[in-house]
């Protein structure tokens, strides 16, 4: 339920010792690079490291002839393997290897479509008792076989008064005649454009040899025997990965943590004869990290705590307990927090829970969502299931509160007759006067809610030192006593009957408020002592800061407001079930559980998704926006390809 300590490492040293400390950087599994000229002022004496991975071109033409041969590589374990010279060169012939079954395939395969394509061409010729190799011979005329669309057939007789545009037909399929024209040598370039403007296509019959059924007699017998040669090349491929499958694995999981290694050089620079690379560490890791990190010879580090490195954007790493880790998810769909920031998923994970309770409350459809839910994150494992169980859980507390289960309003009524000695349910959702208590629940949820959000402003923006924002801003201590003012005042006016707006109240708590957010920026100044604390114009700043005001005076009725739509979906449910069950009763047997049936997966559904996305709405736009940036950066450590690391959280 907070952001993970980060600690900031710079490690220093003589330059041939920069891979070993690569090394022990990528295997804590915890580190990550930042470019060091970024941390000091004057960055003439440093020079960035020019680190070649020396297996470069193995590597890629690995990577290639795995790629192109459909290879899944998996990531093992390298403890106690070397890469030693005459791994390499078996590297090199098993990548041989891999393109040797690869060229032969593609050629296999190539001769086999030019088969098939030749006897589906041929097939339509085979009437043609012609040797097509003497027909190429002939000295004076010239043919052309192919296939001729219908309706260029049609257009021929065009051409009725050219007496070499003739086209002999031999077969049809349902768009195009298959057959030959004939022209004589001297005419061939006239004919062949006028038929190419028909939309002729020439197929590779004057290829062959001897008739066309004999030819389609040949392909049929040579077909089958290269599908077979490709099958058995197939099978030769699979005991071959079957046979290298540890050693590609080897090669490839090698191959991926060298590069990483590499990866962290590159962030390097050096100066004269020495290394220095700088990074990011939790700090749970540092000691450990450090301690390794000296242990090699002229190696030296210096860590500093990340609120001292603010400048420089530390990275952020959530850290969240079970109930907390799943709405991470919606923290970091908005952004995550700035280091120095507060992290608003313990927040999000109460207040979303008990929003989506209190509007989708019934016994029997939280159940349910909560079993899919379930469903979701073992079987679909989607990140939303975490969401859903304890949502649904929530939907049946407060069904149970409302007495409603699956649409039955009064199911429940035994049972609290039983436990607390009641006639029936005590809050029936659509009798008018709970209909305005569930309205004004619903405000005055929306005025604690926004309370809460702008006291969370308060304490962020002194932890960040932000005095002008967390004293004079309209989510500050100035905007906090305004709105708390005034709700206190409609409150006791309108539910007590007590007045309490006097004109001290109002000069003390409301305008002097509002004269501390119209003041923003001067009196922020001032506080700091800046003696440049007077607007340019004071004149444009009065208008502006007159319209920002109103801005802000309307923000607060229309975010309060905005919670109205927590009891309207309360009612929204029990009207909804009401009409199901006005349709059911219509019906008797069959028809009347069919209709309850749908009926209650239509609105579980419809009702599960609006309400998913009107809390949603309500935790971005209503109080996110009032104490939440999201201005941070994930933490990504360069990290050992085959060791997986924890999610954040």
């Amino acid at each position: 339920m907070a952001i993970a300590k980060i600690k900031c490492l710079r490690v220093i040293g003589l330059t041939d010792k920069l891979f070993d400390a690569a090394e022990v950087l990528v295997q804590s599994q915890s580190f990550e690079p930042d470019d060091p000229l970024s941390f000091h002022s004057d960055v003439k004496m440093f020079v960035p490291v020019q680190a070649a991975n020396p297996y470069s071109d193995v590597v890629e033409s690995f990577n290639a002839a795995v790629d192109a041969s459909g290879i899944e590589c998996e990531l093992c374990d390298l403890t106690g393997r070397e890469f030693t010279d005459d791994t390499l060169e078996k590297v090199k012939q098993s990548v041989d290897e891999i393109n040797g079954f690869a060229d032969k395939r593609i050629l296999l395969e190539d001769e086999i479509a030019r088969c098939e394509k030749g006897i589906e061409q041929i097939k339509h010729f085979l009437d043609l008792d012609l040797e097509i190799d003497k027909i190429n011979n002939c000295r004076y005329i010239k043919a052309n076989f192919g296939k001729l669309p219908k309706e260029s057939f049609e257009k021929m007789q065009e051409y009725s008064d050219n007496p070499f545009v003739v086209f002999f037909p031999c077969s049809l399929d349902d768009d195009f005649y298959w057959g030959l024209y004939i022209s004589p040598i001297s005419n061939s370039d006239d004919v062949d454009r006028i038929f190419s403007g028909l939309y002729f296509e020439s197929c590779g019959v004057l290829e062959l040899d001897g008739t066309p059924s004999e030819f389609y007699e040949e392909q049929q017998k040579k077909l089958p025997e290269l599908k077979q040669k490709l099958e058995n090349l197939k099978a030769e491929f699979d005991e071959f990965k079957r046979r290298n499958s540890d050693d590609l694995n080897f090669y490839y999981s090698y191959f991926a943590d060298q590069q990483k290694r590499y990866d962290v050089m590159a962030k390097a620079v050096t100066y004269s004869k020495s290394f220095m690379i700088v990074g990011w560490v939790p700090e749970e890791n540092s000691g450990e990290i450090v301690e390794k990190l000296t242990k090699i010879e002229s190696v030296e580090c210096k860590l500093t705590d990340g609120m001292k490195e603010l400048k420089h954007s530390p990275p952020v790493r959530l850290k969240n307990n079970v109930f907390t880790r799943a709405f991470s998810y919606f923290t970091e769909m908005y952004g995550l927090p700035g280091y120095n920031e507060f992290d608003p998923t313990a927040f999000v994970a109460i207040t979303y829970t008990i929003l989506f309770g209190i509007m989708f409350g019934d016994v029997g459809h939280g159940i349910m969502v909560a079993l899919f839910g379930v469903f979701m994150k073992k079987k679909m494992k989607n990140p939303l299931g975490s969401i859903l169980i304890p949502c649904g859980i929530s939907g049946a507390v407060f069904g149970a509160v409302y007495g409603s289960v699956f649409g039955y309003e009064h199911l429940l009524d035994p049972v609290f007759h039983a436990l607390f000695g009641f006639e029936e349910k005590p809050i029936e959702v659509m009798k008018p006067a709970t209909t305005n208590m569930i309205i004004y629940a619903a405000v005055g949820i929306g005025m604690l809610l926004v309370t809460l959000a702008i006291i969370l402003n308060i304490i962020v923006s002194f932890r960040t030192n932000d005095k002008e924002e967390a004293i004079f801003g309209s989510n500050g201590i100035a905007g906090l006593l305004f709105y708390v003012s005034v709700v206190a005042m409609l409150i006791s006016q309108m539910v007590f009957g007590v007045k309490i707006a006097s004109p001290a109240y109002i000069a003390c708590l409301i305008v002097i408020p509002l004269l501390m957010i119209f003041l923003k920026e001067p009196l922020g100044r001032l506080s700091q002592g800046k003696k440049e604390w007077q607007p340019e114009s004071w004149g444009g700043y009065c208008v502006q800061s007159f319209f920002e005001l109103f801005e802000y005076a309307l923000s607060y009725v229309t975010n309060t407001m905005s919670f109205l739509r927590v009891g309207a979906f309360v009612l929204v449910h029990a009207g909804m079930m009401e009409v199901v069950f006005t349709l059911a009763n219509m019906s008797s047997g069959f028809g009347y559980v069919a209709i309850v049936v749908v009926g209650n997966i239509f609105v579980m559904g419809l009702e599960a998704l609006l309400v998913c996305i009107q809390v949603l709405r309500l935790e971005f736009y209503e109080m996110f926006g009032r104490f939440y940036k999201g201005s941070g950066r994930a933490f990504k450590p360069v990290k050992n390809s085959n060791v997986k690391l924890p999610a954040n959280g």
